[in-house]
């Protein structure tokens, strides 16, 4: 089975996101050089596919000859130190442009033509950092200063990932800024928020139904930026002294509930919600009116009774509040179906390069090979979830078939 794994992959790859084509677009910024560049685009992508953990294990493979049944007779393979020359001044344009081709794609043969939640295709917006360091730094470093007074050096991305139902998909980044001239602070994650949604616009038009963030978009500058590009936002709300969140609550304790079901979970578990549910809530400062719902959770667990109250806000005037309580849920796969197994298996987290177009040409990697995986986890081997079979368990079993294919 390891070897249909393997050979698999690299056809539906190939086949349906005809990747080696999109490599050979890549232009190499390199005067003479005997290694391709698309032999070091295909050796870099499919160690981040095998969640390599650092360039020193993709030396180690390299040097084991790990890649020379995968690549056409008689290719030089690179040494790692040029694949570091290579990724520090890489063609990152083009990068982008293969990644936008696999979401086109991915969008042209219908991934999400269900939607992600109860028929909506739902996203989520967040920010991630990627390291961090107090010796080493960079011209495009964000920084903070901790009680010691030690300044940290680290970068920061928005991310928008798909969320609600598999595969669990990124349709893009954006890195935030250091501080400019004149400026005291770095780019806030709202900014950068607003123009990667932009540029999904741009690139892709109606990229979601809803748009879901944390409480830190609570803004009527992010909701206005949302709905200008014709799409909802669905937003958790936490401060109770905000105006809006003194004015639903005074409104909801003379009023009778609006909703009330029961969610079953595992066992005998299950959650009794109830929902408050109001429209037409003026946001400060700008002429936008939002609905606001208070949820109430009763959640049994076993013997257990605990309470949950939660709020949201969004502009979506139609959507049941069943439908919105499952997405203001749902906004947390962002962490853990995309932060954390970026973080804990992708190695994320680790410092590739420390160079600003290294830095993003290696997180455009991952990227493109985390959804390339995801992609084919869920549209290739059936009923992947349903199995309960995990994504490590086949990536390791391709490692060890690569392996023993090269012995």
């Amino acid at each position: 089975m390891n070897k249909s794994y393997l050979k698999q992959m690299l056809t539906y790859f190939s086949k349906v996101y005809h990747l080696g084509e999109k490599i050979n677009t890549l232009k190499d910024k390199r005067v003479k050089s005997s290694v391709k560049i698309s032999t070091i685009t295909f050796v870099v992508l499919f160690g981040f596919m095998l969640q390599i953990k650092s360039f020193n294990r993709l030396e180690h493979w390299l040097k084991k000859g790990k890649f020379k049944k995968l690549l056409p007779r008689k290719t030089k393979i690179p040494r790692i130190d040029t694949v570091r020359r290579c990724l520090n001044d890489f063609d990152l344009e083009g990068l982008k442009y293969i990644h936008t081709e696999i979401m086109k794609t991915s969008i042209k043969n219908k991934v999400f033509r269900n939607g992600t939640i109860d028929g909506l295709k739902v996203v989520a917006i967040d920010g991630v950092e990627l390291f961090e360091s107090t010796k080493k730094c960079c011209n495009k470093c964000l920084t903070r200063i901790d009680k010691t007074g030690t300044i940290h050096y680290f970068h920061r991305s928005v991310v928008c990932t798909t969320v609600g139902s598999d595969p669990h998909i990124i349709l893009g980044q954006e890195m935030l800024e250091p501080k400019q001239d004149g400026s005291d602070k770095d780019e806030g994650e709202i900014t950068g928020g607003k123009r990667l949604i932009k540029k999904l616009y741009k690139q892709y038009h109606h990229f979601a139904d809803i748009i879901t963030a944390d409480a830190l978009y609570c803004k009527s500058t992010w909701i206005k930026e949302v709905l200008s590009i014709g799409m909802n936002a669905v937003i958790r709300v936490k401060d109770e002294r905000l105006n809006i969140v003194k004015d639903a609550l005074a409104l909801f304790k003379c009023m009778e509930v609006n909703k009330e079901w029961t969610v079953k979970e595992k066992s005998n578990d299950y959650r009794k919600i109830k929902a408050w549910d109001e429209d037409n809530f003026e946001m400060p400062d700008e002429d936008i009116k939002v609905r606001f719902i208070k949820f109430v959770e009763e959640i049994h667990t076993g013997d257990k009774v605990e309470i949950k109250e939660e709020w949201i806000i969004t502009t979506d005037k139609f959507t049941s509040a069943e439908t919105l309580w499952k997405i203001m849920h749902k906004r947390w796969d962002i962490e853990n179906n995309a932060f954390h197994q970026l973080k804990t298996e992708w190695h994320l987290d680790h410092c590739f390069l420390h160079n600003p177009t290294g830095i993003e040409t290696v997180l455009m990697f991952i990227i493109i090979a985390f959804n390339l995986m995801q992609l084919y986890f869920f549209r290739c081997i059936r009923n992947f979830r349903e199995k309960h079979m995990l994504q490590i368990d086949i990536i390791e079993d391709i490692r060890i078939y690569n392996r023993k294919w090269m012995e």
